[in-house]
């Protein structure tokens, strides 16, 4: 009865009667301002490279590292170090010259002396010439009392006996001679490791078969050892020796890498 008195009221007062809610119309507006739903299935989908190049984590871009790391083993050490100079950005890396010095300490009595510098750039570079073959080092600074030659340029740290597994000496020995400049170059045939050394103002070149020290000398090459590069760790006779002061010297030129 309630129901049929409310209209008639309503009539008879000249309002409008009240009509009922559409059902769902909150659902609806709601529904105007959602985002749009997903394409289907196999649709392609519009790809945003800035926004992809911005998100952490997100990018695709592969970026060649610039400097990678280097295998060194110090043999008689039975010690492994990989190794780098440089970041990512070119900047040297504080603790890489530390971390060869500690490698290149004398496995007789574990002391240790800076490396020089300039070898361990050229290390660098030799190792990145032979990407994929592990650097083996038998000698790098040595104490006076394990130096055969008074001014072995082993005792400043500025030379190192080393091979390159996988890589023939004969290979090694003419890539270093082209390559780097001045440099003192030592070849064995007769052994297992080259020499090479940087605390030069000439480039010096030597073979040393291993035989009686009284032999002479075998020389290859118009960059055989003079006179004035006899204070290096090549065998020399006595009366090639040079004469006055035979100290390594103190400046030595930079490599153009």
């Amino acid at each position: 009865m309630h129901a049929l008195l409310v209209p008639l009221l309503a009539a008879l007062s000249g309002a409008a009667p009240a009509l009922p809610k559409a059902p769902h119309a909150q659902a609806i507006h709601h529904s105007t301002t959602r985002r749009s739903s997903p394409p289907p299935r196999g649709q392609a989908r519009l790809r945003n490279p800035e926004r992809e190049r911005r998100a952490p984590g997100k990018s695709t871009v592969r970026h060649r590292v610039r400097y990678p790391l280097v295998e060194l083993h110090a043999v008689n050490l039975d010690e492994s170090l990989a190794w780098r100079p440089y970041d990512d950005r070119g900047r040297t890396r504080r603790a890489s010259d530390r971390e060869l010095t500690r490698l290149f300490r004398c496995y007789h009595d574990g002391k240790q002396h800076r490396v020089d510098p300039r070898l361990g750039r050229v290390l660098y570079q030799v190792a990145r010439h032979y990407p994929g073959h592990r650097i083996e080092i038998y000698s790098g600074y040595r104490p006076r009392a394990y130096c055969t030659l008074a001014h072995s340029r082993h005792l400043t740290a500025s030379a190192i006996d080393f091979r390159i597994d996988g890589v023939k000496n004969e290979a090694l020995i003419a890539w270093l001679r082209a390559t780097f400049h001045p440099v003192g170059v030592g070849y064995y045939p007769n052994g297992i490791h080259v020499h090479l050394d940087v605390d030069r103002t000439h480039d010096t070149y030597w073979v040393d078969p291993g035989a009686p020290a009284a032999a002479p000398l075998v020389a290859i090459g118009d960059s055989a050892p003079e006179a004035i590069e006899a204070s290096g760790d090549e065998t020399v006779a006595p009366e090639e020796a040079a004469e006055g002061p035979t100290e390594p010297p103190l400046d030595d030129p930079a490599i153009d890498e």
